[in-house]
């Protein structure tokens, strides 16, 4: 059992250094690191280029593109080189903006050498900058293992419940896939990710591929960062920073064509243009047509995450226009609302909240009891799977 991470990163040397340490730290757990820099600052290129040479430890592979890419382009030339270059059995992507807990490699080890043959996903706690301060989300989590049908992920998507799939949603970032899958989605769609979102691109070609995969309840990871990140800047319709570098990487292509609003760029709106593009291959028997109120709904939980009032209102009123209605709270539940909002700062957070991300992550790395139940899990109708 030979585990490899590909870390492909771009202009972001200090998290990738972290990232790589903490993979590094784990303690008895054999892995190979790939990491793919596509920075196009020389100063990041040279940071991490050096660190990686300077360590000295053959766990770790340093490459670069020929020349700058798009960043699913990207991560499929990573996991092509990371296949080509090591023997590793299992693959993995790596975020820069990600960071293992102590010892949590072990368990995802241990499944991945009790059931060689299927792909391994597994959950993450989250670290989320707002003028708040720095909010951490801990997912409930039980520990154990469960078995979930890719026709129930798809049949999710097509009735528009992208939100309803949670953590236990395969992407590329949180599994470990078997080498004879990987080989199997490219053989299908001539690449394993590069699409416009690689993350989702690999959930649906893998669900076109496979009937099924293994969730191991667990938040191995934490994500922090996310003033970094290209999807949350996405989600709040915030071309500046580095998404900003990652629309102008894009150019003029076509962006979304094949989501049912082609060129929307609206929550989850990438996902089910994802589904489309799998569902030009392998037929709508597969891949059933995507409910278009679900699909709607599904698009307006978009709404809540953008800042900009301008934004917004048009992003409403897109919405309005392609057949959505907003359903509204009745008028005695508004009226309460406005009459309790001076009382509610009194009430303690949902979730913990700290002046600085630091403290945050301090606070993700301490260990947490599990939860006897996870009812998040219940629309994907998981099986638990038995210890062997």
């Amino acid at each position: 059992m030979k585990l490899t991470f590909v870390l492909p990163t771009r202009n972001r040397a200090e998290l990738a250094i972290a990232a790589i340490r903490s993979l590094l730290a784990q303690e008895g757990c054999a892995v190979r690191i790939v990491v793919s820099d596509n920075s196009s600052s020389e100063e990041e290129v040279r940071l991490l280029a050096e660190f990686c040479r300077n360590l000295g430890d053959s766990r770790l592979l340093y490459a670069r593109p020929p020349q700058a890419l798009l960043m699913a382009t990207h991560w499929n030339w990573a996991a092509e080189q990371a296949m080509e270059r090591t023997d590793g059995t299992h693959f993995g992507i790596q975020y820069d903006r990600k960071l293992w807990k102590p010892g949590a490699l072990r368990p995802l080890v241990s499944v991945c050498e009790q059931h060689p043959e299927a792909m391994v996903a597994y959950g993450s706690d989250v670290a989320l900058e707002r003028p708040s301060g720095v909010v951490t989300w801990i997912p409930r989590a039980t520990g154990r293992l469960y078995e979930i049908r890719t026709a129930t992920l798809v049949r999710l998507t097509s009735r528009g419940m992208v939100q309803e799939l949670g953590l236990a949603l395969p992407v590329f970032a949180n599994c470990m896939v078997p080498r004879a899958t990987l080989e199997r989605m490219r053989a299908r769609f001539g690449t394993i990710c590069d699409s416009a979102a690689p993350d989702s691109a690999f959930t649906y070609r893998f669900a076109a591929t496979e009937d099924r995969y293994l969730y191991l309840d667990d938040a191995l990871v934490f994500a922090y960062a996310y003033r970094l990140s290209n999807g949350f800047a996405y989600f709040r319709g915030d071309t500046r920073g580095t998404y900003g570098d990652w629309v102008n990487l894009w150019g003029d292509r076509p962006w979304l064509d094949a989501a049912p609003i082609p060129g929307l760029s609206l929550g989850q709106n990438v996902m089910f243009h994802e589904y489309n593009m799998v569902q030009r291959v392998v037929g709508e028997e597969r891949f059933p047509p995507i409910d278009r109120e679900g699909y709607l709904r599904e698009l307006a939980h978009g709404l809540h995450w953008i800042d900009d009032p301008a934004h917004l209102k048009e992003m409403r009123r897109v919405l309005r226009e392609h057949g959505w209605r907003e359903k509204r709270r009745p008028l005695y539940r508004r009226v309460a609302s406005r009459l309790l909002a001076p009382f509610r700062r009194w009430r303690a957070p949902a979730t913990p909240v700290f002046a600085t991300e630091e403290e945050a992550v301090r606070y993700l790395l301490e260990p947490r009891p599990f939860h006897a139940e996870n009812p998040d899990l219940a629309p994907l109708e998981p099986i638990e799977v038995a210890a062997r």
